[in-house]
């Protein structure tokens, strides 16, 4: 075993690819994304505003709108197609066109319409302008709606209670305060990992058949593939726990992610998340003993993780089939540990089942021992690319 480890971390050193894809590159993405995202949300998106009224209303509807956050006026333009344009160059997100005599109407009674026009090319983008917008709006036609009716003699209680006769007492629960960073760098982080967990483990397998050197990794270990495998990828599982553990570190001390159930699960559920990948790895490389396509294949199903753990798409709006193939993924069952301690704060049975089935992809390499050792002690297999 330690002749293997100390051959390995021999390796390691002779060749800077491994600190391109151990140390630099994994650190680039973490910053990247968390830099990223470090705000928690989107705002301040531009809009443009034809004012065709040009009333104290209007002044009014417009200073109300530019008071949301989410909202920032950059120009007043004096056409709806001056407008259209402005929005077509990417240099507005909506446009909230004021129609002449919108003051007039409203104060003789007449329901009047304001007109947003919004891109929703960027959905995120165009959902926060229009809810923005429609909520500034509505609060102030609730104000107007109001005062109409106190100048109608009607009380302020009674009037309030006829301007919202019902009222809505809405909670967001495990995201209260909508915050992308919660919901994206959570996830994005250990997609990351897993990718250079898949791709660094089927390289230092692969290569050792590519350069025909499987033959002396195999005898240093005493002919034992356990003892193999073990101390060759050892220096890499802690690697990337300590990896895995900083972007821990990320996200609950630099990030202030909710925490509300146990560190400690969340920790071995993070050691559990680098060996299954790891197992896959090993996996992929024991099928196809070729460097360049087990990379490709390992690349791709690196890629696939994020697509199905509905996150953006609810795994439960997927088809029958879609669902079954989501589960074919470590980290979506990572993710479901994450969201069931982190997030809503449960007890460890409700994540067992998950910790179960990365047990299982832990264990899922042993059934391809005899493969893979006749891949290291057979010269047919060697020198592939």
């Amino acid at each position: 075993m330690r002749a293997v480890l100390v051959r390995e971390l021999k390796r390691m050193s002779s060749e800077q690819i491994y600190m391109w894809i151990l140390f630099i590159l994994p650190l680039f993405a973490f910053l990247l994304f968390t830099t990223m995202f470090h705000e928690g949300k989107a705002d301040g998106f531009s809009i443009a505003v034809f004012d065709a009224d040009n009333t104290a209303l209007s002044r009014q509807i417009k200073r109300w709108v530019e008071a949301t956050p989410e909202i920032e006026i950059k120009s007043e333009v004096n056409s709806l197609e001056e407008g259209k344009r402005l929005i077509e160059k990417s240099e507005a997100r909506a446009l909230l066109y004021i129609p002449k005599g919108t003051e007039n109407e409203i104060y003789k009674g007449d329901a009047d319409k304001l007109v947003l026009f919004y891109s929703n090319a960027n959905l995120s983008a165009g959902s926060g302008v229009s809810v923005a917008a429609m909520k500034a709006i509505g609060t102030l036609s609730a104000g107007i709606n109001l005062q109409k009716r106190m100048a109608h003699s009607e009380m302020e209680e009674q009037a309030l209670i006829n301007v919202q006769p019902i009222i809505i007492d809405t909670h967001a629960l495990y995201n209260p305060y909508i915050n992308y960073a919660y919901y994206l760098v959570t996830a994005l982080l250990p997609v990351m990992l897993l990718m250079f967990i898949i791709s660094a483990t089927i390289f230092s397998i692969g290569t050792e058949l590519k350069y025909s050197t499987a033959e002396d990794w195999y005898e240093i270990s005493g002919k034992s593939i356990i003892v193999a495998l073990t101390g060759k990828l050892l220096p890499y599982s802690f690697i990337f726990i300590v990896e895995a553990f900083f972007i821990n570190t990320i996200l609950f001390k630099y990030l202030n992610a909710p925490m509300n159930g146990s560190l400690f699960v969340i920790f071995i559920s993070t050691v559990f998340f680098v060996f299954a990948y790891q197992a896959m790895g090993v996996f992929i490389i024991s099928v196809f003993p070729n460097v360049r396509l087990s990379l490709s294949l390992g690349a791709a199903y690196s890629s696939l993780a994020f697509s199905f753990a509905g996150l953006t798409f609810p795994t439960v709006a997927m088809s029958p089939a879609m669902q079954y193939f989501s589960e074919i993924f470590p980290y979506t069952h990572y993710l479901k540990i994450y969201i069931n301690e982190a997030m809503k704060g449960l007890e460890l049975r409700y994540s067992l089942p998950s910790f179960w089935i990365l047990a299982i992809f832990i264990a899922l390499p042993f059934f391809l021992i005899p493969r893979l050792r006749k891949f290291l002690t057979k010269k047919k297999y060697w020198g592939k690319i």
